[in-house]
């Protein structure tokens, strides 16, 4: 056991201590180490650190780390990187296998901490085409938020951001000189609490919210106020000149939901950047942000507002009515994903191809509502409160949301 292990330095500057930052940049540099995971099995099964070409940690409990049989899976070779779920059981792994001769360091504040690192790409398009639009993947919760922006007028629009997304932001408005005009919530999201407010009032940006939806503002500082613009189907929000986002209301995730399509008016197909690579949009003006409504492999879940049954019967019919008769070269960028990602590569589809995904179980209400019901994945941990601190337009700042959004990303039903 490991209980009579000195207690091991908290200073950042000790040499078995690395920061998830760093640790990305590793990753994104393809070093070779091993991560290893000293949580509990039941803590890893439910939510574990996954990204890029590192799918997966080896897990050894604490309980179990200094046994003979469990230090022969560890190689004196290679790097180690431990971590857990704060990074107290992580850093005494790490002192413990130093005192052995092993190559360790703990992952600093742990997954609580990993899960505010962002990765950054641009969705790139032809530069004629004055449309910038930056996809920011929060790693280890799936959640994804866009930075959409004209650089002839240099004005964007933030939507769907997360909390501490604002530091990215910085670093894209120092890089590119625009400035943040409107912020945009899809919906009342469940698994994660919105930064829209903080992104608003930090940019003194107009926040859009869907009128649909059922937000109560009436504890909403008065500060805030007058920056809250509810948005309904067919709206238009101005990125820049002649590029608009126009809101069509998609319920079923939830009964407000919006997704928003963006056409780029002043572009011809032609003039689009013709290219093979994954990084690249081939010939496609248009683009459709759903939120949380439709996903690359799969459909947004309906059960997390206590409304199963009806909200399945009304995303089939948004996937029919509103969603499935868009252009068929349309590129989807939802909110989320549900997979590990590669670095540098944006996640995103054409509608054709999540339609013949979809195929199997769209084919009719019945096959639809079957599958969604049979394949309903557990909640978000906390999605309770989660829901109701994003209906009342809840500050970040306010919030310890770190523990509140612990857990994987658990918005959508893989098809």
């Amino acid at each position: 056991m490991i209980s009579n292990i000195g207690t091991p330095k908290k200073d950042n500057s000790n040499n078995l201590v690395i920061k998830p930052t760093e640790l990305k940049k590793k990753m994104d540099n393809g070093d070779d180490f091993l991560i290893l995971d000293v949580r509990t099995k039941q803590e890893h099964d439910m939510w574990s650190m996954s990204y890029d070409k590192y799918q997966d940690s080896t897990l050894i409990p604490i309980d179990t780390l200094m046994l003979t049989e469990s230090l022969k899976k560890l190689p004196k070779d290679k790097e180690i990187i431990a971590f857990c779920a704060h990074g107290q059981r992580s850093s005494f792994a790490a002192t413990a296998l130093s005192s052995l001769g092993y190559k360790v360091r703990t992952v600093e504040g742990g997954l609580a901490e990993w899960s505010n690192v962002y990765d950054v790409v641009t969705v790139k398009i032809n530069e004629s085409i004055p449309l910038k639009i930056w996809q920011i993947r929060r790693i280890s919760k799936g959640c994804m938020s866009y930075v959409i922006a004209s650089t002839k007028d240099k004005t964007a629009v933030v939507l769907d951001p997360t909390c501490g997304v604002d530091s990215v932001i910085d670093n894209l408005i120092v890089e590119h000189q625009f400035k943040i005009q409107r912020v945009i919530d899809t919906h009342i999201h469940a698994d994660h609490l919105s930064g829209s407010i903080v992104i608003a009032d930090k940019y003194n940006a107009e926040l859009n919210i869907s009128s649909i939806e059922q937000y109560s503002i009436e504890d909403v500082p008065e500060e805030y106020l007058s920056k809250i613009i509810r948005i309904s189907n067919d709206d238009k929000i101005i990125v820049g000149d002649e590029i608009f986002l126009t809101a069509i209301h998609t319920p079923g995730h939830t009964d407000g939901s919006m997704s928003f399509a963006l056409s780029i008016d002043s572009a011809s197909e032609e003039n689009l950047l013709n290219s093979n690579t994954d990084t690249k949009i081939l010939n496609h003006p248009h683009f459709l942000f759903p939120g949380d409504t439709i996903f690359v492999n799969g459909v947004g879940r309906p059960d997390l507002h206590n409304k199963a049954q009806e909200y399945t019967l009304k995303l089939y019919q948004t996937y029919q009515d509103k969603i499935f008769c868009l252009p068929n070269n349309t590129i989807v960028l939802p909110s989320h994903y549900s997979e590990s990602f590669d670095h540098n590569k944006p996640i995103f589809t054409t509608l054709q191809t999540i339609k013949q995904k979809l195929n199997s179980i769209t084919q009719s209400q019945n096959s639809f509502t079957d599958y969604i019901v049979s394949h309903i994945p557990p909640q978000p941990m906390n999605y309770d409160r989660i829901v109701k601190l994003n209906k009342n337009l809840t500050s970040c700042e306010k919030v310890y949301y770190k523990d509140l959004e612990a857990g994987p990303n658990s918005c959508g039903i893989r098809a």
